[in-house]
């Protein structure tokens, strides 16, 4: 029988080994690509709500500035004019179908001084607690929100602008 180049039985022995230590070769990359990936990693714990930092704005036309600041433990201190207040806040993670989240502030302590717009509110240590609930809307970057009455753009003052830290 003569040999032919096409023919596998012609093959000299080291030819025969180089193809079967390639087809091997083949043959474990192949399992390799279609081995089970690992599992993702979880997703981080969310970091703190968008809210939580110190926020400033002034009222048009005057120079008396308010500064909110929301803790991420659910505390919040605001000053406005010569007024100092204290007191706990709650807001959702995620806001509205409309875009607002919905913002239930309580005061719980106050200097009883006089705010920016000359109102004077009661100290919630004479018994009377004070809430509000407000909704806001943060800009696209964050670094602002509005404040309104309600889930509407009717009634709204602002922006509050991020203070950096």
């Amino acid at each position: 029988m003569k040999s032919s180049p096409c023919h596998p039985g012609s093959r000299p022995a080291a030819l025969h080994q180089i193809h079967a230590l390639l087809a091997a070769a083949l043959l474990c990359g192949c399992a390799a690509t279609k081995a089970p990936k690992p599992a993702p990693a979880l997703p981080a714990a969310p970091g703190p709500h968008p809210i939580v930092g110190t926020w400033s704005w002034t009222l048009p036309g005057k120079s008396c500035a308010e500064t909110w600041q929301y803790r991420a433990n659910g505390t919040r201190q605001g000053t406005s004019g010569e007024e100092v207040t204290q007191g706990s806040y709650e807001i959702p993670r995620v806001p509205g179908l409309l875009g607002f989240y919905r913002l239930t502030e309580t005061v719980t302590t106050s200097n009883g001084k006089r705010d920016c717009s000359g109102d004077l509110h009661q100290n919630p240590e004479d018994g009377a607690t004070e809430s509000v609930t407000r909704f806001i809307q943060f800009s696209p970057q964050r670094d602002q929100f509005i404040v309104c009455k309600a889930e509407s753009l009717q009634a709204c003052f602002g922006p509050l602008k991020r203070v950096p830290d």
